[in-house]
This record gives structure tokens, sequence and C-alpha cells, in this order.
């Protein structure tokens, strides 16, 4: 059987483990284990070890162990055939070794979406595997929750019924300027967490940047794509803090003024908490009218809205 090349499972252990790191004395890489997600330490402890020598796995916490390949079609859900092609295609050449033994994050995953990704939004998509239930569920998913009638909705939407690490789990992509896709967000459809999962071994890309009119003279920041959908010039931040990439972005607009729409806080205290810390540093923040919603999103699909004023965001702020 051939050897795969380490680099090669090193940007497969980066995209599926996180950020691994190497250790000098065992002479392995560790990182989160994506098969056991070794419980609540998902992310945070780092017990799946890769070792180069025997190109093989061995994960601390489930106690299991894999060979290269047996791993790998774990995790992706990647046929042999399918593998073999990937890497005589040649576009895992890159040494990534030295950065991920430096502790440097550099190193920018080349996977644009999870394996085998179906378009949702996609007409022939729909009748191909309309009898597919993980499919069906996404879709009703996607209905239940506005996503495709909103204002600001995405270019499209993925699943992938063959990536273990990403499987039920809707896709969101984040498009840049030119319409390519340069990172994504996976949303848990059977209430497993985390919740989310973002695109490992890539910097965080501002969602909606394609969809913005420049015409309107704001921007509104939202912490999630779901909800930033329902206002134009909404942009998905996945988190609070902006990367590089986002700040980057934002220089496009220096003329207009940025405004942050977080989850409402009277149902959420992290979100009271971090209100207080955007006016501290001076920043413009939505204040929440008396509203049953926690959140944009909630907001829209109770009252059957395809768009929040984005007016009414300006007029409404601390």
């Amino acid at each position: 059987m051939e050897n795969l090349p380490s680099n090669y499972i090193l940007e497969k252990f980066y995209t599926y483990s996180g950020s691994p790191s190497y250790n000098r004395h065992t002479r392995a890489y560790n990182a989160s284990c994506p098969v056991c997600r070794e419980g609540k330490s998902w992310l945070k402890k780092k017990r799946l070890f890769y070792y180069p020598d025997t190109n093989s796995f061995y994960c601390f916490n489930c106690t299991k162990s894999w060979n290269s390949y047996t791993w790998l079609y774990q995790v992706s859900g990647m046929t042999r055939e399918e593998i073999f092609a990937e890497v005589h295609s040649g576009s895992f050449s890159r040494d990534i070794s030295s950065e991920i033994s430096n502790n440097k994050k550099t190193y920018t995953s080349s996977m644009v979406l999870p394996h085998d990704s179906i378009n949702l939004l996609d007409n022939q998509q729909q009748i191909f595997y309309g009898t597919n239930k993980n499919f069906q569920s996404a879709l009703e998913y996607i209905s239940s929750r506005k996503l495709d009638t909103a204002i600001n909705k995405s270019r499209s939407y993925f699943i992938s019924l063959t990536d273990n690490f990403h499987r039920n789990r809707l896709c969101i992509p984040y498009y840049d300027f030119n319409g390519k896709i340069v990172f994504y967000q996976t949303r848990a459809l059977d209430g497993i967490e985390p919740r989310y999962l973002g695109k490992f071994g890539s910097d965080k890309s501002l969602f909606g940047i394609d969809r913005l009119e420049p015409e309107i003279d704001a921007l509104f920041l939202f912490e999630g794509a779901l909800d930033a959908i329902f206002v134009r010039n909404g942009l998905g931040v996945a988190g609070l803090t902006l990367t590089d990439t986002q700040n980057t972005q934002l220089q496009n607009f220096p003329f207009h003024k940025r405004i942050w729409v977080l989850d409402n806080p009277k149902f959420d205290q992290a979100a009271k908490e971090n209100i207080t810390k955007l006016l501290l540093n001076r920043e413009y923040v939505f204040k929440w009218p008396d509203v049953p919603f926690k959140d944009f999103n909630e907001w829209a699909v109770a009252d059957n809205l395809t768009e929040i004023d984005y007016k009414f965001v300006l007029e409404n702020l601390y």
C-alpha cells in the first residue's frame, strides 16, 4: 500500500482537527480528535496524536488508533480512489510542518467546502437527492428559518452526505468581493455540540461582503450569518472579534458607519456584557426595543419577515 505523504496528512489533520501542535519529545503532532470530539473538551484539549514516522494516529481520549487511510476515511468520507486522486493532483506540495512546529498560523487550508458538498438551492440536486433524509432535513431547516427568502440571503447553502466531520450540518459559505468562497461555517441540524464549526486553517472572512450596497452608508455587524441575512448591508462576523482579513475588508468602506447588532441582552447575559465593552470602545451598537425575540432570525421567523429595515436599526442606537 502506497504511503500517503505526511504533508498531505498534515493538511487534512489541520482541516479536520483545528490547529495542531508539534511535540518534539514524542516527534508527533497533536490536536483535537474529530472522531470522539473529546466530550466537552472539543477544541480545548489536544489528545489526538499523529506520528509521521509510522504514519499512524492514536487518540488518548477514545483510545482508538488508525493508519492514515482509515483515519482520513472516517473523518472525511473520502474513498481510497478519491484520496489517491487528490494526492496525485499535486495540490498538496507545500511544506507546512515547519509552520506548525513553530506554532505559526500562516497556513491556509486549500479545502473550499466539506467533501462532496451538495448545493441545497440547486433544483437538479433537489430532484436527485429528494428522498435523502439528511438532505430533506436541511431543506426543512432552511425553510423554517426563512434562510431562502431573506433579503440578504446567501447565494447558496450546502450539505455533505459523506463528510463524517460535517455530516448533517448546514454549510454556510462566505464569499469574497469577487463571489469566490473563501470561508465557511457549518451548523448542526441535530442539536449536537458544538453547534457551529468554522473552516479550520483559514482566517475568517465577513459573511455578506459580496452583497453590500455602497449607497447605504452603514454596515451592520452581526455575530452570525443567519441574523445578518435579514438586513441590507448585514455582515456576519462569526464571533465578536474582527480578524485581520475582516478589518482589511472593512477598510474598503472607510466612510460607512459601523454598527454592531448583538443578540437581545434581555435573553443573553453574554450579549449584555459585550454591548458594554463595545460602547466603552466607542462603537455604535443597536439598542433592542422591548420585543420577545433573542435575535433577528427569531424575529423574522415569528413575524414572517424577509427584511428588517436597516433604517429601523439606525434609529435605535445607544
